[in-house]
């Protein structure tokens, strides 16, 4: 087959235009450009790298000569082999363009040889994110010349850098790139040097552009590149080693495919994300040829999200340049975002991406939140993915499962220890994975959505016999089952799973187990939720009991078991008992764990909690707040927020500040619904509270809409006696004596008052609520000796409980004076009077 000829050249000819510039003889190259005019200044680096030449007419060129059609008007680089000229096209169409003419001496045949497949290829490529060739031929004085497209603008790392661009642009940038040398490879075409300096971003209007430039310009080179270019005495590196594959550096072999590419891609890739490249340059290089060749082939790099955490204030200008904090930066790049440069800079070219365009695809998936190909196989990677993928499919709260499978391996290996962990975590997550795969499940039609509960339903019918002869792994699992359960108010389902992960771990590793205590943990939520308080509070002292000599106060199982007895103690109208739990476990968990800790920010707002419930409401804000600031920029901001953004708009509730509630829930009530489902306890509990806001605001079919919901809700779900049950029927009976409807009014608060004093004991909080409304009731109605007794109770049980100058104390003894006003008993409102606080009687 007879060598084809491309722009009048014969491949020989072809071949001697491949290498020019690249050699440096006169230490300058197309990488390093002399100093051009001050409007030029960021093109000489990025032109030079453009591999084109023209011909001059003159036997030699100089600036403001004619080759043809093209006027050279200044040097952009020169090298040890060509020089590369910005000029002026003038015919057939005017345009400025990069030529690049080879050096007199420099036509060296052995160089034009070793890549004469290449040299035919290069002319072909046609792609936009590749400079394009437009013409070549030989100057008058003989000597090869190419004229390429005039790409102005910066290397695409300092492009990023100085326009400031967040990580999705820089993936956006980079897929580009990945295009372009797939295009390449399509073609027969091995770059072998893709580094940041070889490609170059232009703008076409407001759109960035990415252009590779030098394409197989490395494998033509004979002679030293740069001086970041290293050569031994008989062989040459060619390419520059902190992008070169394992393969291109072993100098013996000659095997180096496209895959070579795909790691430089990696290292690229390595270096927009964080910065910084993934071996240090100054030790990379200080042991010679051969410490480069064998770090780059034995030494695996560390992770970005490493590397930059260790740079110091550096990273910190780094993640600036990213627009986003360390912090942020760093847990971006965490896992996996930065398992892509990993996975194409892997040693064996095997296990890289098959392709640039498998590597863009898995950037597209990133940034879709679909499973990414350089995902770690068997780890329950796909299911954690798929949950986060189909938030709706799976009701809102797939990000809560993927923690507790994650959970789950985790366990594994506090149960089993290293040893036998991996195993025991491989077939956790493959059970996992079981449950999703095909998506066919028990009554399922096809095209219709599957819901979490469908996928919990699925796994829970599996697990029965699945363990047997392996316990602890089904008590994992059930753990888990039972906590999603719970999450989604399938309390009964919960309940069974629970139960029995904690009489398992009991069997099998004894009380005092971290693991143990962690499920009894849960265990006693799942009592907070079903209102079995007193329950709760038994579960959990026991396993602080055990916890306290097994484990000590600074560990995270205790901490999170007084956690939870403090929310159980503030349910039972013990608060001045929460009060200390929580004193004291923050002490102790800013101490060992700091003040963003997860367990310090949740005992933070739930002290809060614990002060509404006092009264102390300026405190409870205070501390609410509080949980906002140290939670920025945390992963569990997001969610939190819609939780104690919840419990904020109460506090504003308690003080008055009606529209400032109703905008809070009218904020956060909508995200609820769509995040987490309308019948999930944050949503309904948000629900109430605003519906609670109307009445106050006299906005009263409002109210019913919500209550009426919120209460059908409950009672199917819960149970017509369960505290929170209880008080939407406290609620509605507040609203039904508001609009005048006082027949159903009274029987509302007979009925809460009675379910209050049998589940939650007489002397509960709630049940001086329930007596108070419904004095106020008969008041209304001029029923004086019925308000009477219910007041007085009322008053008297909420002074013991919540003392003298709680604002509902207070509250039940303004009822009084105004029943003794109103009866009329003079002599009674006085005495009654007497005891308000001076502020309530100057007020009044």
């Amino acid at each position: 087959m007879g060598k084809r000829s491309f722009f009048g050249l014969e491949p020989d000819q072809l071949d001697q235009l491949l290498s020019l510039g690249t050699e440096a003889g006169d230490g300058a190259n197309a990488a390093e450009p002399a100093p051009g005019p001050p409007d030029e200044s960021n093109a000489p680096e990025a032109l030079a790298e453009v591999l084109s030449v023209p011909t001059l007419d003159a036997p030699f060129e100089y600036v403001g000569s004619c080759v043809g059609p093209y006027r050279l008007v200044r040097v952009l680089g020169e090298g040890g082999m060509g020089t590369v000229y910005l000029a002026d096209q003038t015919a057939p169409i005017r345009r400025r363009v990069a030529l690049k003419v080879i050096k007199p001496g420099m036509d060296s045949k052995r160089v034009v040889a070793r890549f004469e497949a290449e040299r035919q290829a290069l002319a072909l490529l046609d792609h936009p994110n590749i400079a394009h060739v437009y013409d070549a031929g030989t100057t008058g004085g003989g000597r090869l010349y190419f004229v390429m497209e005039y790409v102005k603008g910066l290397p695409i790392t300092e492009y990023c850098d100085r326009h400031t661009l967040d990580i999705e642009a820089r993936l956006r940038l980079f897929q580009q790139v990945c295009h372009g040398v797939q295009h390449a490879h399509q073609k027969g075409i091995i770059h072998r040097d893709i580094k940041p300096s070889n490609i170059v971003v232009t703008t076409e209007g407001d759109e960035a552009i990415p252009k590779i430039i030098d394409f197989g310009v490395a494998k033509a080179i004979s002679q030293p590149l740069t001086e970041r270019t290293l050569v031994t005495e008989d062989n040459h590196l060619l390419g520059t080693p902190e992008y070169m594959s394992p393969e291109q550096a072993d100098m013996a072999n000659e095997d180096v495919d496209t895959r070579s590419d795909i790691y430089s891609l990696g290292v690229l890739l390595y270096v927009l994300l964080a910065g910084i490249l993934p071996y240090d340059s100054e030790t990379f290089r200080q042991g010679g040829i051969e410490h480069i060749r064998r770090t780059i082939r034995e030494t695996d790099p560390k992770t970005p999200s490493t590397r930059l955490t260790k740079l110091g204030q550096e990273a910190r200008k780094l993640a600036e340049s990213r627009r986003t904090e360390l912090a942020a930066l760093a847990k971006c790049l965490h896992r996996e975002l930065e398992w892509i440069p990993l996975k194409a800079m892997r040693k064996d070219r095997a296990e890289r991406y098959r392709s640039a365009s498998e590597l863009a695809d898995d950037i597209e998936n990133y940034l879709k939140g679909e499973p990414l190909i350089a995902g770690p196989p068997g780890t329950g990677y796909k299911l954690n993915k798929f949950i986060r993928r189909n938030r709706v499919l799976v009701g809102g709260i797939a990000a809560v499962l993927v923690v507790l499978v994650a959970g789950v391996v985790v366990s594994t290996v506090f149960a089993f220890g290293q040893a036998r962990a991996r195993a025991e975590a491989q077939a956790v997550a493959d059970f996992f994975q079981s449950g999703i795969e095909g998506l066919t499940l028990p009554g399922q039609v096809e095209g219709t959505e599957v819901s979490l509960q469908d996928l919990l339903t699925v796994w829970s019918k599996k697990l029965e016999g699945r363990f047997d002869d392996k316990p602890l792994i089904e008590a994992s699992i059930r753990d888990t089952l039972g906590w999603a359960y719970r999450y989604i108010y399938e309390l009964k389902a919960a309940d069974l799973h629970l139960e029995l992960a904690l009489q398992i771990r009991r069997q099998q590793l004894g009380a005092g187990h971290p693991q143990t205590l962690s499920c009894a943990d849960r265990l006693a939520w799942l009592r907070w939720d079903q209102g079995r308080y007193q329950e709760a509070a038994e579960l959990l002292e026991q396993a602080l009991s055990v916890s306290r000599r097994a484990l000590g106060d600074d560990d995270r199982v205790m901490l999170s078991l007084n956690n939870a007895l403090g929310c159980v103690y503030g349910m039972l109208g013990r608060d001045e008992e929460a009060e200390q739990v929580y004193v004291n476990g923050l002490r102790t968990a800013r101490q060992a764990w700091g003040d963003k800790a997860a367990i310090t920010r949740s005992m933070t707002a739930n002290l809060g909690g614990i002060y509404r419930a006092q009264g102390r409401y300026r405190e409870a804000e205070d501390q609410y707040l509080r949980w906002f600031e140290l939670s920025e920029g945390e992963a569990d901001e997001e969610t939190g927020a819609l939780v104690w953004k919840g419990f904020l708009g109460a506090v504003y509730l308690d003080q008055g500040q009606y529209q400032k509630a109703k905008q809070l829930y009218l904020e956060i009530l909508p995200i609820q619904r769509r995040k987490i489902g309308s019948e999930h306890w944050h949503t309904l509990r948000s629900a109430s509270w605003l519906a609670q806001v109307h009445i106050h605001l006299g906005e009263y079919p409002e109210a019913d809409a919500l209550l009426k919901e919120v209460l059908a809700t409950r009672e199917r779900r819960l149970d017509e006696d369960h505290p929170t049950t209880l008080g939407t029927i406290n609620a509605l009976g507040v609203l039904r004596r508001e609009q005048g409807q006082d027949t159903e009014a009274e029987s509302l608060f007979h009925q809460a008052l009675a379910g209050r004093q049998r589940r939650l004991g007489p002397d509960h909080p709630a049940c001086f609520e329930s007596m108070h409304e419904l004095a106020v009731l008969y008041m209304q109605q001029a029923r004086w000796g019925d308000a009477e007794p219910l007041l007085l109770e009322a008053f008297h049980g909420r002074e013991v409980k919540l003392g003298p100058e709680h604002p509902h104390t207070i509250e039940s003894l303004k009822q009084l004076v105004s029943l003794y006003e109103s009866w009329p008993q003079p002599d009674e409102a006085v005495k009654w009077r007497a005891k308000l606080p001076p502020k309530e009687i100057i007020e009044e």
